[in-house]
């Protein structure tokens, strides 16, 4: 019978929860100034968006130009509900960090746009007031800036649960227990020189990915009626946060050594935790 008294107690408990719970969330819709504003924006920093930023303002103001190419998702890894698992915008990611790096950029990711400009342009079709006129925009030789640099790429590496630990009790009809988990994503990059072609620099780099679960729940049968309440919280850092983490630190890397010696002192601790949330602090 103790169990039974357990079992009430924790019932009661239950309710309560899910009371307030629903009376905290009932009390968030019904805000009118969430529901038609919501959070706010935020910037898409990670704890090495502040060596990105010490490197272009510590570094000369003239850098060489960079092209980024596809850097594209090569796990293969593919989820029937939420289809691919990795970012599909890796290449955005990389020309966000170079340019925080204080970096020129060179368009040749989506260049369908331009090509058609150029073509009007070329027909003599394109004018400032887009009415016929003499004054059509003139195509001038060498007129397309080129790239010192390429940086090229892929997301290589993607592994789920390389290590867990699970930690549950079971007494009577009430069970709980805690869970601890790990993947690891992983990402290549190399910086090409755009005149012969040879690869300056290459970084490979891995990060793990660390989530915990904790459960608590009843199950139990009464009668011809079963009982089955649960409760958890399920925390995890999101895949392409990591990802975009990695690249800002492997960009880093890469562009360091064209950037000036100035830039080595960008990679101390207190440029890569000023700011940052703990929760999105890499071990690096």
């Amino acid at each position: 019978m103790t169990y039974r008294k357990a079992f009430r107690t924790f019932l009661i408990g239950a309710g309560l929860v899910f009371s307030t719970a629903c009376t905290s969330m009932e009390g968030i819709v019904s805000n009118p100034d969430y529901l038609s504003t919501g959070a706010i924006v935020e910037d898409s920093s990670t704890a090495y968006s502040g060596q990105l930023s010490c490197m272009k303002w510590s570094t000369p103001a003239e850098k060489p130009r960079i092209a980024v190419g596809d850097i594209r998702d090569m796990t293969g890894r593919f989820s029937t509900f939420e289809g691919a698992v990795a970012t599909q915008g890796a290449s955005l990611m990389v020309m966000s960090a170079v340019s925080q790096a204080g970096f020129p950029l060179a368009e040749r990711l989506d260049t369908a746009v331009a090509e058609q400009e150029l073509e009007f342009a070329n027909n003599r079709l394109i004018s400032e007031a887009g009415e016929p006129t003499e004054d059509y925009r003139k195509v001038f030789t060498g007129s397309i800036a080129g790239s010192d640099y390429i940086l090229l790429g892929g997301i290589t590496e993607l592994n789920f649960n390389v290590h867990s630990d699970v930690r549950e009790a079971r007494i009577g009809p009430v069970v709980g227990g805690e869970r601890h988990y790990a993947m690891t994503v992983a990402l290549d990059l190399r910086l090409v020189n755009a005149t012969d072609l040879s690869v300056v620099n290459l970084v490979s780099q891995r990060k793990i990915i660390r989530g915990r679960e904790i459960r608590a729940g009843v199950f139990e049968f009464i009668g011809d009626t079963t009982i089955d309440i649960g409760m958890g919280e399920r925390a995890q850092e999101p895949v392409h946060t990591a990802i975009r983490t990695i690249i800002e630190s492997a960009v880093f890397d890469l562009v360091s050594g064209i950037a000036g010696p100035s830039a080595q002192a960008c990679s101390q601790a207190e440029f890569v935790m000023s700011d940052v949330p703990a929760f999105q602090q890499t071990n690096h």
